[in-house]
């Protein structure tokens, strides 16, 4: 599963975070979901660290990684061990948002976690540029595989400073040699036009679940103009799950979208179930 949570927007109070969570959590818990991928999964950088051990198994990509009191990953955890579930979990900040957030990326998984990694695919890597882009990665044993899944949040394909090509490329290459991978995430780029960051993706081999999918809706993510997409005249298929192998596809669903979950975001989520 994965969701664009947009944590924090609006510079929403602590228990109108917190409602959203609940509601986020009993999907997850309802729906037995197993990987989840989060973008846009904040904290405030003025809040108070965390205090006390962290719920769940918390996994470390960066040394330098503060997990504060109301970072969206760890109320997500907090609240899934209240439901008796402890997911493996990690979270990295990629850049200074809003002029108050440390805004992140966050990885869960249900299954025992073999590895973690984090890259930057921008080419800046100031924490206080907005466009600075990073991937956070999780090696999952899923039976008797592993697999690699990656949170992922790109830039635009016709940005001047940071366009999406060379961010997509430098993923690519840090998933080269990796057999078994999935990019869960917010791509930015929409999947009807011709000629853009969609069809490089497509081009360099990757497969689209959706395309896969025996059951499927129309995949829209985002229903409107959202940041970054202020001339949408239409609904966009901009949030995807790319895999390198072939699979057995048995559904993909439009999630957190009011009739399969409430919304908790200016996009929607995907789920898709593998057999």
């Amino acid at each position: 599963m994965t969701l664009n949570i947009h944590s924090h927007f609006n510079r929403m109070s602590q228990s109108e975070l917190l409602n959203y969570i609940v509601r986020f959590v009993d999907y997850i818990v309802k729906e037995n979901v197993e990987v989840i991928a989060l973008q846009e999964c904040s904290q405030t950088h003025s809040a108070k660290k965390a205090e006390g051990g962290l719920p769940g198994f918390f996994l470390l990509t960066c040394n330098e990684t503060v997990i504060r009191e109301d970072n969206c990953a760890y109320l997500i955890a907090k609240e899934l061990e209240k439901k008796g579930l402890k997911y493996y979990w990690t979270w990295t900040g990629a850049k200074f948002g809003y002029d108050i957030y440390d805004e992140g990326l966050a990885l869960f998984s249900i299954a025992p976690v073999l590895k973690t990694e984090e890259h930057y695919i921008s080419q800046t890597r100031e924490y206080s540029n907005w466009k600075t882009r990073k991937v956070i990665g999780m090696k999952i044993l899923c039976g008797e595989e592993s697999i690699w899944f990656y949170s992922v949040h790109m830039g635009w394909w016709k940005d001047k400073e940071e366009p999406f090509k060379p961010q997509f490329l430098k993923l690519h290459q840090v998933t080269r040699e990796k057999e078994n991978v999935f990019l869960m995430g917010d791509f930015n780029s929409r999947s009807d036009v011709r000629g853009e960051g969609y069809d490089l993706i497509k081009k360099l081999g990757w497969l689209d679940t959706y395309n896969m999918a025996e059951d499927k809706g129309s995949g829209i993510t985002v229903p409107g103009k959202i940041d970054g997409w202020k001339d949408a005249k239409s609904g966009m298929r901009i949030d995807y799950i790319w895999t390198k192998k072939k699979r057995n596809i048995i559904f993909s669903k439009v999630i957190f979208d009011g009739n399969h979950g409430a919304v908790i975001s200016d996009h929607f989520g995907i789920m898709i179930a593998v057999e």
